[in-house]
């Protein structure tokens, strides 16, 4: 055993491993992934850890991520630029698309995992928050997006569909439609 781990009886691994940052326990942990004996519970604590996805909550998320979005942030991105004028409208789609893309790399990140469960659970959850948005957004920015989100959907829904099953598309698409069944009554 090293000597300054047996200095002090009374500091055990977990005071060792609180006391570094996120970057030094990510190192250490890919190290330890190296060892075939521990990998595969790295690998099954992970995926533990990465399951039981609410798309409901990760709605809310995608939700609030967007009525977060300030009107003046886009004011100050769009018309007259140093490369000419750029419209509002299409700034704002684009300042949609960057809100969104945190939300859409971690469904792909679920698809990378083989984690198709969680994967589709975020599709729905993404899916729902911008419906959501596009009904119920309640920021000034969102004056500037009035179909914006819906289109966003549809970009989102076409890759996510390419990549997936009959059955769990269906799941998805039942979620969409009852965005515009709720309308009709």
């Amino acid at each position: 055993m090293n000597e300054s781990i047996k200095s002090n009886e009374s500091t055990g691994p977990l005071d060792y491993v609180k006391s570094i940052d996120a970057e030094s326990s990510n190192r250490i942990l890919l190290e330890l992934c190296k060892d075939g004996n521990l990998s595969e519970r790295i690998v099954e604590m992970a995926r533990a850890s990465l399951s039981g996805i609410n798309y409901d909550e990760i709605a809310d998320q995608v939700f609030r991520s967007l009525n977060a979005i300030m009107v003046e942030d886009l004011w100050d991105n769009s018309g007259k630029s140093h490369w000419g004028y750029q419209e509002p409208t299409d700034v704002a789609f684009e300042m949609l698309g960057d809100a969104l893309h945190q939300f859409v790399a971690k469904m792909n990140q679920y698809r990378n995992l083989g984690m198709k469960k969680e994967e589709k659970e975020y599709c729905k959850g993404i899916v729902s928050g911008l419906l959501l948005y596009g009904q119920e957004g309640s920021n000034e920015f969102h004056d500037w997006v009035p179909d914006d989100p819906y289109t966003h959907v549809e970009n989102i829904l076409y890759g996510w569909k390419n990549c997936n099953t009959v059955e769990d598309i269906e799941e998805v698409q039942a979620v969409y439609d009852s965005y515009f069944s709720n309308e009709d009554e």
